[in-house]
């Protein structure tokens, strides 16, 4: 039964129901595995702007294609069709890819994380011409040194740690031995120097899924969900305004629970980000944020378990007004989707799971929600790894 908390009744209230979204959205693919002979497993999505041209573009790495690639956005008008896509690198394994522009030149740099036998995080360094962006020869791929062979690394948060104004990385693992680890970054005339970066370990952990910047007023949190071991659960880990830059980490809900992919969204009217997160095998949970954020959190199921007749177990989620009532709704992705499973899906407080995919996907990943279309309304866009689908949006068919 799906619950309403006392927080969420006036903001809800405040809101009209309008158009309902039709099930199934039309299904376009960016970047698809079966056309190229060499590409397969696509895992995951990460959006920027790397050719400067107001339009979100993505990256992704391809686990068993040994690749990673760059989609740039054709604009609304060519977006339904596929995309230019360019390799900017070869490397085994790739478990994530992120835009992040390490060397301070104004170009968005490549960096991937790698698990398996590769174990190494590497940056493609982006030509500082333009027009090279879908060369894949003018892009130079090295590995940081302090993570060759040391972790089987999973997921990772560009930002400005320390505040010097240059971007750091964080970096999560997972297996024996894992991590949440610090690369800090020499800064701008040091960067391309990968033997200057420091490591810094911060903390064991099991199996990092999530990490994602969190800032109320003058305060920076890392949110982030460990998915195995001895400190599953979903955590906020302040940031400070001096050394050593790091407070300690506060389970704020599901201890001991198999967090997956999590979002950040306003769902009352507090005015304080809660957090959503996806958590195996079934369900979506909603943690309210307290007055002190550095304690457990109301913790909330406003969805149903995922029917498992229906669909697979959750993998994902993203918080975003779907259908233009103005009322939170909940993304979800899913893996083993097998059969005639829907791998993706939404609903909310109010409605039942509907369908967004058919059945032929099986295992789908992170979720973005931006306008491609430029229709006004708010499509998905994942990557499916298993039937190699690729990189694919979802069409909102609102409006």
């Amino acid at each position: 039964m799906k619950t309403v908390t006392a927080t969420l009744v006036p903001f809800l209230l405040a809101s009209a129901f309008s158009a309902t979204v039709a099930a199934e959205w039309p299904m376009h693919i960016i970047d698809g595995g079966s056309g190229i002979s060499h590409l397969s497993g696509a895992d995951g999505i990460r959006p920027g702007d790397i050719n400067g041209d107001g339009l979100t573009d993505f990256v992704t790495g391809w686990e068993e294609g040994k690749s990673i690639r760059v989609c740039l956005n054709p604009g609304p008008e060519k977006v339904k069709g596929p995309w230019e896509a360019t390799t900017v690198a070869r490397v085994n394994s790739a478990e994530d890819a992120v835009f992040a522009d390490l060397d301070g030149d104004g170009f968005l740099d490549v960096v991937s994380a790698t698990e398996g036998k590769e174990r190494t995080v590497f940056v493609s360094w982006a030509p500082s011409d333009p027009e090279n962006l879908t060369n894949e020869a003018a892009w130079e791929t090295a590995a940081f040194p302090t993570t060759k062979s040391a972790a089987w690394w999973m997921y990772t948060l560009p930002l400005d740690v320390d505040l010097d104004g240059d971007l750091d990385l964080l970096i999560g693992s997972k297996n024996g031995g894992a991590s949440l680890t610090w690369l800090a970054n020499p800064g701008q005339e040091e960067a391309r120097n990968l033997t200057a970066w420091k490591s810094t370990r911060l903390f064991d952990v099991g199996w990092i899924m999530s990490l994602r910047l969190l800032k109320e007023n003058d305060t920076r949190y890392v949110v982030f969900s460990d998915r195995k071991g001895l400190h599953a659960g979903v955590y906020f880990l302040p940031l400070l305004k001096e050394a050593p830059w790091f407070g300690k980490p506060v389970c704020i809900g599901a201890p001991n629970e198999e967090v997956m992919f999590l979002d950040l969204a306003y769902l009352d009217d507090d005015k304080k980000l809660d957090v959503v997160a996806a958590i195996r095998p079934d369900r979506v949970r909603v943690f309210y944020q307290p007055e002190n954020p550095l304690t457990l959190w109301e913790d909330i199921a406003d969805l149903d378990s995922l029917p498992a007749d229906k669909f697979g177990g959750a993998k994902a989620v993203r918080v975003g007004d779907l259908d233009g009532d103005k009322i939170p709704d909940f993304a979800i992705t899913c893996e083993q989707a097998d059969g005639e499973k829907r791998g993706v899906l939404w609903s909310n407080v109010f409605s039942e799971f509907s369908p967004i995919s058919d059945s032929t996907g099986v295992k789908y990943d992170r979720i973005e929600l931006i306008d491609l279309d430029g229709d006004g309304d708010l499509d998905l866009v994942t990557c499916e790894e298993k039937r190699n689908l690729g990189v694919v949006w979802f069409e909102n068919p609102l409006n």
